[in-house]
């Protein structure tokens, strides 16, 4: 197979940062049958590291308007890592929701970056004993529906310890070890949906040997593991029942955090994760191994499935802003 690899000299949509695409194409000419080739032209699949943002259907024009996107639309593939992925481009996304996922063109990939190096530092080391039944700490300010319900429906319970936080992703030190203590003393650790289905501290959790309890219903979970060997589904709309959940589960939270651990090491872990990228854009490349175009391409960018999925079609935007206004 043939690739080419999209950097900022080659478009304005790439990345500036270039460190992942960097390991990535270092990681998949590693991969037998794998070259490079520059010609855009007769490579067989271009890999794209987009920049974080929140795009909205405009993006599209943007895409379209691309010299190099918007000619080999059929051959871009992304590594995407959008609180809210939208899905327009085939590829690798660390937070696509279910009801925008389609297996064959998307791939479900953990997060790159590792904000807090607390985590990494204690990943594996022996976890003391846990007191509490779950424990979580957060914005609340990304899901105020689901986090802020949490935060009011457990601030009192004894048998968990919920924080609110008003820190993004600058945490000092002191912080960070709170953060790292206050997730090793619960028996299981609160993972509720954010701005995006997907939390990193889902993956922290199973670095720390701590069961992750996925409240998020749209979260698609990376292959590979055995998610439910060690972690727990909660639907949104059970949130009530909660307690009663975890506590169906106490006798098994240490295999499940011993087994949390052992998929952190063998797929998530930092020296694993180019090879976990790498297996899942090349999935999503020969599942298309079909000659496509840019124009079938083009139009399933355009399709009500695509806008509809994302809130883009025009009674959507309207709803969107009438209820913008009323909060004003």
């Amino acid at each position: 197979m043939r690739l080419g690899f999209l950097g900022p000299g080659d478009l304005p949509l790439a990345n500036a940062e270039v460190t992942l695409l960097g390991e990535l194409r270092k990681e998949l000419l590693q991969r037998p049958g794998i070259v490079e080739d520059r010609n855009f032209e007769t490579a067989d699949a271009l890999v794209l590291h987009e920049p974080w943002a929140f795009r909205e259907w405009r993006y599209i024009d943007r895409l379209i308007a691309d010299p190099v996107i918007g000619r080999f639309a059929h051959k871009v593939y992304t590594v995407n890592s959008d609180d809210a992925g939208t899905g327009l481009l085939r590829g690798a996304y660390c937070c696509l929701p279910t009801r925008r996922f389609e297996p064959g063109l998307h791939a479900a990939i953990p997060f790159f970056t590792r904000p807090n190096e607390e985590v990494l530092a204690q990943a594996g080391t022996p976890r003391p004993r846990a007191p509490l039944l779950a424990t979580w700490r957060g914005n609340p300010k990304s899901n105020r529906r689901l986090r802020g319900h949490l935060l009011e429906m457990l601030a009192r319970n004894p048998s968990f310890q919920v924080e609110s936080t008003e820190s993004w992703l600058d945490h000092g030190e002191e912080e960070k070890l709170h953060y790292v203590r206050l997730l090793r003393s619960g028996k299981f650790s609160l993972c509720p949906a954010g701005w995006g289905a997907a939390s990193i501290r889902i993956f922290e959790s199973m670095a720390l040997g701590v069961a992750p309890v996925i409240i998020a219903d749209e979260f698609v979970e990376p292959a590979g593991p055995d998610w439910r060997s060690f972690s727990l589904r909660v639907r949104e709309a059970d949130l009530g029942q909660l307690e009663d959940i975890l506590r169906r589960h106490l006798g098994r939270h240490e295999a499940m955090g011993e087994r949390a651990y052992e998929a952190w090491r063998k797929y998530f872990q930092p020296r694993h994760l180019m090879g976990f990228y790498a297996d899942a854009l090349l999935g999503c490349m020969r599942a298309n191994a079909a000659p496509g175009s840019p124009k079938a391409e083009i139009e399933r960018w355009r399709s009500h499935r695509m806008y509809q999925t994302n809130g883009w079609t025009v009674p959507q935007r309207l709803s969107n802003r009438l209820r913008r206004m009323m909060k004003q």
